[in-house]
């Protein structure tokens, strides 16, 4: 997976963030291969140190956390 995340990406990792949920599968399965999220039971996520820097990084609100 590429470091810079599409729209479709950021919104994926949003809403794991948000909610520990997601609808779509096939990024689910992807996030977890390149170790962006973790899966900590069936349909429960949590975002990793890297999931957290890549979505701090795609979203200019959160940059003042980045720090």
């Amino acid at each position: 997976m590429e470091e810079e995340l599409s729209k479709r990406e950021l919104l994926a990792l949003k809403e794991i963030h948000l909610t520990g949920e997601a609808s779509d599968k096939e990024l689910v399965r992807r996030f977890v291969e390149s170790d962006i999220i973790a899966d900590l039971e069936v349909g429960s996520f949590v975002l990793t140190h890297k999931g957290r820097g890549l979505l701090v990084r795609g979203s200019p609100a959160l940059w003042e956390y980045a720090a």
